[in-house]
């Protein structure tokens, strides 16, 4: 991180809050009420860091980029707040190449994000630290992966055949084209967190970001009463089908606490298994099929001495009516959206 980048820091209460919110899917003449949103978000909730879960952008231009984060994250950027990101399948799909859309992203004083090791698959793989209120000693790590676009981008990525068949008819999930992290990713994360250790002297409590959601959360969703589950699922969770192993990952280190997803328009939902939180949708995205009971973000809520807790927060149950999308805006019809009674 270079110096002149916000350093993240636990307050005098001893906690750190994380907004997460996801899924915007914006263009140049996005629906305004997004920006409301973030600024009803902001003033409810305080965080001291938003997270921006993939699927930013439908646009075309470097310009066009910037001014759309430029004119949404007004309410988080005129609080002096820093804010991240990682890709989504969508912004995987844009003319422009992540790599030019990191860029801009990081071409913002407060934007923490970073590209991450050249060497990885895929851009937006790092690591930022929280430190104690009254010294310098890092207290909790959040990584960010990119979880890339759809499954068949393996095809060229691996060289193979054209007609090879990565789901089955007997699939684990739900049969989504939706891609997951690489294997050297989640070595990435595996090997940086063992060198935390070694070089700290103690394990680091961490968070995980990424766009899709992984294969456990299809477990999860499937388990409701054996993992507690927790929110509303109205549509199958948008997994890939090849496990990436990162789960697998961060229950060997022990330190992620909890993962955290977008992607999913219908479901918001949180759960546990094997002891790490999973935490699936926060859309935001008044561009985008999505339910105005469920449109909002995710809290995340990690303390120095080491605990975790996170919870869903409606735009709905802080706006009112005027959470509400016109219906109008979209194309999309009836079951994109939830009418309310005034």
């Amino acid at each position: 991180m270079s110096k002149e980048k916000k350093t993240l820091r636990f307050g005098k209460n001893g906690r750190f809050r994380v907004l997460m919110i996801s899924d915007f899917h914006g263009r140049p003449d996005f629906n305004p009420k997004l920006t409301a949103g973030i600024e009803a978000l902001m003033k409810y909730e305080k965080p001291d860091l938003v997270m921006l879960g993939g699927d930013q952008l439908c646009g075309t231009t470097k310009d066009e980029l910037r001014a759309f984060l430029s004119a949404c994250l007004e309410p988080v950027m005129s609080r002096g707040i820093p804010w991240a990101h990682v890709f989504g399948n969508h912004d995987d799909e844009q003319p422009m190449s992540k790599e030019e859309q990191e860029e801009v992203y990081e071409s913002f004083e407060l934007c923490l994000s970073q590209a991450g090791p050249s060497d990885l698959s895929g851009v937006g793989n790092y690591r930022l630290e929280v430190l104690e209120h009254a010294g310098d000693r890092p207290m909790y790590d959040l990584y960010a992966l990119d979880s890339h676009g759809e499954i068949r981008d393996y095809v060229k990525y691996f060289g193979l055949s054209d007609d090879t068949r990565f789901i089955l008819p007997d699939h684990f999930g739900a049969g989504c084209n939706q891609a997951s992290p690489m294997f050297d990713q989640v070595d990435w994360y595996f090997n940086t967190s063992k060198r935390r250790e070694r070089e700290l002297g103690y394990k680091v409590p961490a968070l995980m970001f990424m766009h899709v959601p992984i294969i456990e959360c299809q477990l999860a969703a499937r388990n409701p009463e054996e993992t507690g589950f927790i929110g509303h699922k109205r549509e199958s969770v948008g997994s890939g089908e090849l496990n990436s192993g990162v789960f697998m990952a961060a229950l060997q280190r022990g330190d992620v606490k909890g993962m955290f997803f977008g992607h999913d328009h219908y479901n918001v939902f949180q759960a546990e298994y094997c002891g790490i939180s999973l935490g699936v949708g926060s859309p935001m995205g008044y561009n985008m099929s999505a339910h105005d009971d469920l449109r909002g973000g995710r809290v995340i809520d990690i303390y120095e001495d080491g605990r975790m807790f996170h919870r869903s927060v409606r735009l709905l149950d802080i706006m009112g009516s005027a959470a509400v999308r016109d219906p109008s805006f979209f194309e999309g019809g009836d079951r994109y959206y939830i009418r309310i009674r005034e």
